[in-house]
């Protein structure tokens, strides 16, 4: 999460101390004093996941970033800035939310005359909504309905209903975070009657998390039967939200290929080894960007079917920085810092020789057609201070990071000292120059 907040007028804030707390203005958040971050003090929760972004320091935007958001980091934030002889301060608001897995629908047996039908989900916050619907989309009453919260602070749920036997239905289970906006769906098709134990019935499971993939990579999105049983003669279906534009299918006991979607097209595969076991997952090749949403693994036999829902996220991870020393700047030495290929949007952090972090001058991120990230940064160093310098870029999905380091001795050579070098100088030239290149440690 990143907090705004900036100064009217517009005015230099780099001199200023700049504090963000809660209620205590003794226990902060972030305090930024002296002209660095300042970390003595800081509240044991926040540590190690606080940054004061400095690209608009100059121009008085003093934002703080938030990493990991957690439910305890919900509330009311104040951001205080105080110069020599004056200092004002404004409150903000942070709402936290979180969306959970995808309904798991169950058949549950017969009860009231009628078939029990129960809905999971968890990981919510804050206490979502959860709604049954039929096929026009009409609210569906409700047998039941339990919510509860965990130790971690987030919400799992459960709900039933009961459906008249002898009424072919398609119901969905909604649950929705009524902070954003948004939702999650399962669907089942409950059949003419709840099948006999001569019968088969399944619940399809897949899993409660997304599954995360690398681009170019190959993803399987897992999908099984219980209780196990062979697919190997039913139909099992991947798509997405149309069903007759399929991602894979497989019916007859082979893949079927008329129909499926242009871009699965030979990068496909149901894989069969748990076939007679039930285990149906999906290998997709050559992740893409657009690859990334919400799956249904449905399966179907000649008297029952049932389908789940799954999220399938997509990261890339980019180039090794290249770091590259550009010059002097503001009484120092400029360096500058690029890499691309990166999805989502990366975190980018410089870092000195014990690990801490660096403000930074500039920080640009655009993203090109293909969908991936570039991202080049900048920040100034001292001259006479040799220094290790590490460029950090890291996929918060994935919780990976490349890095590359240079050092930068005492001080940049000027052009009138390359201009002037002679032969009978170059070693001790060739060797200035080492000593200033790139180091690349990725």
């Amino acid at each position: 999460a990143v907090l705004p907040c900036h100064l009217s007028p517009r005015m230099s804030a780099a001199n200023m101390e700049v504090r963000w707390f809660h209620s205590e203005f003794a226990f902060f958040v972030h305090l930024y004093r002296d002209g660095k971050d300042q970390y003595d003090g800081q509240m044991p929760g926040y540590r190690g996941r606080t940054e004061l972004l400095k690209a608009g320091l100059t121009d008085g935007i003093v934002p703080l970033r938030i990493l990991n958001i957690r439910c305890a980091d919900e509330g009311q934030y104040l951001c205080f800035v105080q110069d020599d002889t004056v200092y004002e301060e404004t409150v903000l608001e942070l709402w936290v939310a979180g969306l959970g897995s995808a309904p798991l629908i169950s058949v549950e047996g017969h009860q009231d005359g009628g078939i029990q039908v129960v809905c999971q989900s968890a990981g919510w916050y804050p206490e979502p909504e959860v709604l049954w619907k039929d096929l026009s989309g009409r609210h569906l009453p409700t047998l039941s309905e339990t919510t509860s919260q965990r130790d971690n602070g987030l919400f799992e749920t459960e709900t039933a209903l009961i459906v008249i036997e002898h009424s072919n239905q398609n119901l969905s289970c909604f649950i929705r975070n009524t902070v954003l906006n948004q939702e999650k769906e399962s669907a089942v098709y409950i059949a003419d009657q709840l099948p006999s134990k001569s019968h088969t019935e399944f619940t399809v499971i897949g899993p409660s998390d997304p599954v995360t993939a690398i681009l170019g990579q190959e993803a399987v999105l897992p999908c099984h039967l219980s209780p196990r049983m062979s697919a190997a003669n039913m139909e099992v279906r991947w798509f997405h939200s149309e069903f007759a534009s399929f991602v894979h299918l497989y019916r007859d006991g082979k893949d079927q290929y008329d129909g499926q979607m242009p871009d699965y097209w030979g990068r496909t595969e149901l894989l069969k080894a748990g076939l007679t076991d039930g285990i149906v997952p999906l290998r997709i090749l050559g992740i893409r960007r657009a690859d990334e949403g919400r799956y249904l693994c449905f399966v179907q036999d000649d008297t029952f079917y049932g389908e789940t829902v799954l999220e399938l996220w997509v990261a890339g991870l980019g180039s090794a920085p290249l770091i590259s020393v550009e010059g002097h700047q503001d009484g120092g030495i400029r360096v500058f810092c690029q890499s691309a290929g990166w999805y989502p949007e990366p975190e980018v952090l410089w870092k000195d020789l014990n690990g801490r972090h660096l403000p930074s001058l500039s920080e640009t991120t655009s993203e090109r057609e293909n969908g991936l990230f570039e991202t080049e940064t900048a920040l100034i160093v001292i001259e006479h201070s040799n220094q290790n310098l590490s460029c950090c870029i890291r996929n918060t999905l994935l919780n990976q990071e490349k890095e590359s380091a240079v050092y930068i001795a005492g001080q940049l050579p000027s052009k009138s000292h390359t201009e002037l070098s002679t032969t009978r100088n170059e070693t001790k030239h060739k060797k200035k120059r080492i000593e200033t290149s790139v180091l690349d440690i990725s």
